[in-house]
Parts: structure tokens; C-alpha cells; sequence
């Protein structure tokens, strides 16, 4: 009967030491950034080549990769990423 709950806890724990983990580094991976919010990776691209609109459209704003780091994939700043997600309110839970 408590095998469900515990799975839960171990998967609630999982997920916190994840969690952790992605901000402690200094430049995350696409595959991070969907993770802490939540989208899919094809987002997180397309916020870095297309931009994300706000003011309903009529302005783009873009995630912008850390230059000089090509050959190692897409990375981005922390402070950059905070930056970017301050344009958009908080979802709505």
C-alpha cells in the first residue's frame, strides 16, 4: 500500500536533486533551460532563433546564447535566461 507514496517521494527527490544540480552551473544547456521552465527543448530553440513575442506581437525578444562556445553546443547564461523570462508574466499555476 505505501509503495505508490514512496515512489512519488523518490520521484519528488529526483527531481529536487535535478533541480539543484542544473543551478549550480554556470552556463546551462538547452536541455536545462526546458527543464527549469518547463517548455520542450524546440521551444527553447525557437526562442533563441525566432524570439518570443511580447506586447502582443509587436516586439520579439530573443534568448540569447553565450558567444564563443559553438563547438560545445548552445549554452546560456543564467543572468541571461533570468533577463529573458522577466519580459513575460509567471504561469499561472
Amino acid at each position: 500500500m505505501e509503495t505508490p507514496d514512496i515512489a512519488k517521494e523518490l520521484a519528488e527527490i529526483k527531481q529536487l536533486t535535478r533541480l539543484s544540480a542544473i543551478r549550480q552551473k554556470l552556463l546551462y544547456d538547452v536541455e536545462d533551460v526546458a527543464f527549469l521552465t518547463s517548455f520542450s527543448p524546440d521551444t527553447v530553440y525557437n526562442w533563441i532563433h525566432k524570439g518570443r513575442p511580447i506586447n502582443g506581437g509587436k516586439k520579439h525578444i530573443f534568448l540569447k546564447p553565450a558567444a564563443g562556445i559553438v563547438d560545445r553546443g548552445v549554452r546560456i547564461f543564467p543572468d541571461e535566461l533570468e533577463y529573458f523570462l522577466s519580459h513575460f508574466p509567471p504561469a499561472k499555476a
